[in-house]
């Protein structure tokens, strides 16, 4: 099991962050598809590689985690809280955080997020993502290609590219 954490460790980490946008929600959701597998590791049948099939189990957590992080979203909504106005120091730094490419990509729907993070990111050949979202491989092609679409139509995004940034 050790040489399981020490080779995709850090790979499930960077993807789950990747997917969350937290770093501790990262590491617990690492955490959790390590001891899913240590748990469960009869489960998996070598039809895939390793990587796949842990890969696989990091989507299922990234989703569940999202899934939680919206009802608690939806929660705050119908009970008001009392609301922080931030300085303008803050307000600075969140509008210069939002210029890069990583903010662009996260403000992707996570449909189009998942395949451009696991297509250009962890570089999974189409039919590998396909299998990993089950879906066809035609849906995982049409949604990179709407994916860059819509990156390619944000303005600021352009702006920063032609920039030379």
């Amino acid at each position: 099991m050790e040489e399981i954490v020490e080779q995709y460790g850090e790979y499930l980490y960077h993807f789950s962050y990747l997917y969350v946008k937290d770093r501790q929600i990262a590491e617990e959701i690492t955490q959790d598809v390590l001891m899913k597998f240590l748990l469960h590791k009869e489960n998996f049948r070598s039809e895939a590689s390793l990587k796949t099939y842990l890969t696989r189990i990091a989507i299922n957590c990234c989703h569940d985690e999202l899934r939680k992080q919206k009802r608690k979203t939806l929660l705050t909504k119908l009970i008001p809280m009392r609301k922080n106005v931030p300085s303008s120091e803050q307000a600075y730094l969140e509008i210069e955080a939002f210029t890069t490419l990583k903010q662009h990509i996260f403000a992707l729907p996570v449909h189009y997020r998942e395949v451009i993070i696991l297509f250009y990111y962890e570089e999974f050949e189409v039919s590998e993502i396909a299998d990993l979202l089950v879906v066809s491989q035609n849906t995982v092609r049409t949604r990179i290609r709407r994916a860059r679409e819509l990156l390619k139509n944000d303005q600021e995004l352009e702006a920063l590219f032609y920039e030379g940034i």
